[in-house]
């Protein structure tokens, strides 16, 4: 048979079969969407009936308090118990308002909504028409959504009252309820479906312009295919839009199909030509065979792209034409932040997935003559070729940037991964191979310390750095031995009685040839190499040996306490060995302070709680630090078992003249008291401090004010603050 029927014969059999299997699955396919579009209809349906009803609950708080004035005869004694057994009964609303005569002049709860009072609705031109259309048709009307100036998204109800007088209406003012977008989506499943998959979003016509105003939406955007429903609220319309994007598994069988197809169709051409062409088979599978040796020892197998073998090849020529021909190319190093965990939970499986797509996303963000190259594991070069400044590969390490933070899908979840690059010029930064990789690699490390997602240039700083670091690496475990370091104790002040009423122990580094290296210099390397957890015991029981020395000499005896790193927070000898450390050297457990930061505690909130359990049970202090620059809410707070809060230093520096920073200080204090916990403010460092926190309530003080930390042969006995202007 001539090579031409062969072909022909090979050609009708591969569309015959992709051909079925392409309507196979145009065909499950299109079942499939019929399926979803019905099952949109209800849930778009179901979320809209949501949305009324709890909108519809809310605003009923003001028919109750209308109701309460008209049997008073527009008198409200008992507002504020009134207005909170409301809230607490009906839910969903973030205060309530009287406003008689249209003038706001009781809010409950009142605190962060003092400059509404005296504010008069029917003058006010933003809200006016709202209130004028309520007194007008003598019903609730419903004004925004709009945005507070304290943040967040909130619409109000605002209901007309009208008195009875002499047989006669008279408008007596509006009974109000602000509620809060987000409370009022809380109780739909629209949350839950944007993690599914599905995309919404809930939009009115603006009564002035009469535009469209998105007022809530998913983070992903409506795709072509949606759904849109009415929402009746009082005196308007809002629109519910739905939309999902097709699932992975859909995506998945819809591959499968086509690529099913084309493997059997393949199988068969190759059968044929088995049978018929042998002697062509055998050269080819020899060419073959080379090729594939040949890939192994250039390409990574897992996601098709260059190996470091090759780049280096590359890098290599790349270095000496830039040298030839005086062109300037560039090497981007970077690596998968978070890989390690994702990897870890979700199995090597889900790792190579991740790496495939990301792998393509990298081959799609170059140009034809870049090159991209997986180095191993989850790292990452990139080759420019021909590139004419440093601030177009900033562009393009932007665009790699923004590539990287799509979410990437796996396994029907959807996680977003970022990276952090390092950039060598070339030939510039390097005219040998292994020096553009060691000094691309520092880079990328610097731009990792200055917090992830971004890039950055390498420059000769940073081999200077490196070398510091090293140093000071290597020189750690010597220090422990040697005994270079030592503790110095800052003083708590108890603002009440002005006596000093506990320490804060500080550890130093008295290096025999530099002097002394604080704190910031040493903790991140200790951090970073597990030297701290050694430290961090050091300092626990020095401590402890300190305050029984204080017992041995007769002083009075306070609590000292020390801080505790992420590392040794997770250490699971932690709570045993402290415990060893109390009984060897016979302190009161109670005399132990235990500091750890607000960032700490809630990477993992359930295993802290147990934790700090046990610490608690042992009638040791646990204080939550720097409190205010991490994440915490309220929820989590109350739920973990600690005795005290501190204030960040940030937040009390500047106290005396930033009203923000005050009203956090007052508002942390007023908080942790309601939860029966003492504060201390750190970094007290003027009278003004001081007085500002008494004012507050603060329980305890620390800082410049009362003294600097001082080694323990200088710590006054008397406990007595001597002088604030000493340290």
């Amino acid at each position: 048979m001539q090579i031409r029927n062969i072909n022909i014969i090979c050609v009708l059999v591969f569309m015959i079969i992709v051909a079925i299997g392409a309507y196979w699955t145009h065909v499950s396919k299109s079942l499939f969407d019929n399926e979803q579009r019905l099952l949109m209809n209800d849930i778009v349906g179901a979320e809209a009936s949501a949305i009324e009803r709890r909108l519809s609950r809310s605003l009923s708080t003001t028919y109750i308090l209308a109701q309460e004035i008209k049997r008073n005869n527009g008198i409200f004694e008992n507002f504020e118990s009134y207005a909170e057994e409301v809230i607490s009964t009906i839910g969903g609303v973030s205060n309530l308002q009287l406003a008689p005569s249209g003038i706001i002049r009781q809010i409950y709860p009142l605190g962060g909504n003092e400059k509404a009072i005296g504010h008069n609705i029917l003058n006010d031109d933003d809200r006016r028409r709202e209130a004028q259309l309520a007194v007008a048709e003598k019903r609730l009307t419903l004004a925004g959504p709009f945005e507070l100036l304290q943040g967040g998204v909130a619409v109000i109800g605002r209901n007309p009252v009208f008195l009875n007088q002499g047989g006669v209406e008279e408008f007596w003012g509006f009974a109000s309820a602000l509620i809060y977008l987000d409370d009022l989506l809380d109780v739909t499943e629209l949350r839950n479906l944007e993690r599914r998959g599905y995309s919404y979003q809930l939009s009115r016509l603006h009564p002035d312009s009469g535009s469209v105003n998105v007022f809530a939406r998913s983070q992903q955007a409506l795709s072509g295919n949606s759904l849109s429903v009415a929402v009746n609220v009082p005196n308007s319309q809002w629109t519910l839009t739905m939309s999902r994007n097709p699932p992975g598994s859909i995506i998945s069988r819809t591959f499968w199909g086509y690529l099913a197809s084309l493997l059997v169709a393949c199988v068969l051409v190759y059968l044929l030509y088995s049978v018929l062409q042998h002697p062509l088979k055998l050269q080819r599978e020899i060419t073959e065979k080379t090729q594939i040796l040949d890939d192994m020892l250039s390409y990574d197998n897992l996601t098709g792209l260059p190996n470091r073998h090759l780049l280096s090849k590359i890098l290599a020529n790349t270095i000496a034409e830039s040298e030839h021909y005086y062109t300037q190319a560039a090497f981007l190093f970077f690596d998968l932040d978070d890989f390690k965990r994702i990897n870890d939970s979700m199995g090597h499986d889900a790792g190579d997935h991740l790496l495939k797509q990301i792998a393509e996303r990298l081959r799609d963000a170059v140009r034809e003559e870049d090159v991209v190259a997986r180095l191993g594991g989850d790292e990452f070069g990139m080759l420019l070729q021909n590139v004419e400044s440093e601030t177009q590969v900033a562009t393009i390490a932007d665009e790699v940037l923004a590539v990287m933070e799509e979410p990437v899908k796996i396994e029907s979840r959807e996680y977003t991964i970022s990276t952090s690059i390092g950039i060598v010029m070339i030939p510039s930064d390097g005219s040998q191979v292994p020096t553009l990789f060691q000094n691309a690699d520092m880079a990328m490390y610097a731009a990792k310390k200055e917090g992830k997602r971004t890039f950055c240039f390498y420059n000769e700083e940073m081999q200077a750095s490196v070398l510091q670091q090293l140093r000071i690496e290597e020189e750690l475990q010597g220090a422990l031995d040697n005994h270079q370091f030592s503790l110095n104790y800052q003083p708590l002040v108890d603002l009440v009685d002005d006596c000093v009423c506990g320490y804060e122990a500080l550890i130093r580094w008295y290096h025999p040839e530099r002097g002394m290296i604080y704190p910031d210099s040493f903790i991140p390397v200790a951090e970073e190499t597990g030297k701290i957890v050694d430290i961090g015991y050091w300092v626990i029981r020095e401590t402890c040996e300190f305050i029984k020395l204080r017992k041995l000499r007769g002083e009075v005896s306070v609590r000292i306490a020390v801080n505790l790193s992420t590392k040794q927070f997770n250490d699971p000898n932690l709570v045993s060995f402290i415990t060893q450390v109390l009984e060897d050297t016979g302190v009161e457990p109670r005399l132990l302070g235990i500091e750890i930061t607000e960032t700490i505690l809630m990477k993992d909130v359930g295993d802290a709680i147990m934790k700090l359990d046990q610490l608690k049970g042992k009638g040791i202090t646990v204080s939550i630090d720097d409190f205010g620059t991490g994440y915490s809410s309220l929820a989590q707070l109350k739920r973990l078992p600690v005795d005290t809060l501190k204030i960040d230093r940030s937040f009390v520096m500047d106290m005396d003249s930033d009203w923000s920073d005050r009203m956090i200080v007052e508002g942390v204090i007023a908080m942790a008291h309601k939860l029966l916990l003492r504060v201390v403010a750190e970094g007290i460092e003027s009278e003004k401090h001081l007085a500002l926190l008494k004012k507050y309530g603060c329980d305890v003080g620390q800082g410049y004010l009362f003294g600097k930390p001082v080694p323990a042969d200088d710590i006054c006995p008397s406990h007595t603050v001597q002088s604030r202007a000493q340290g």
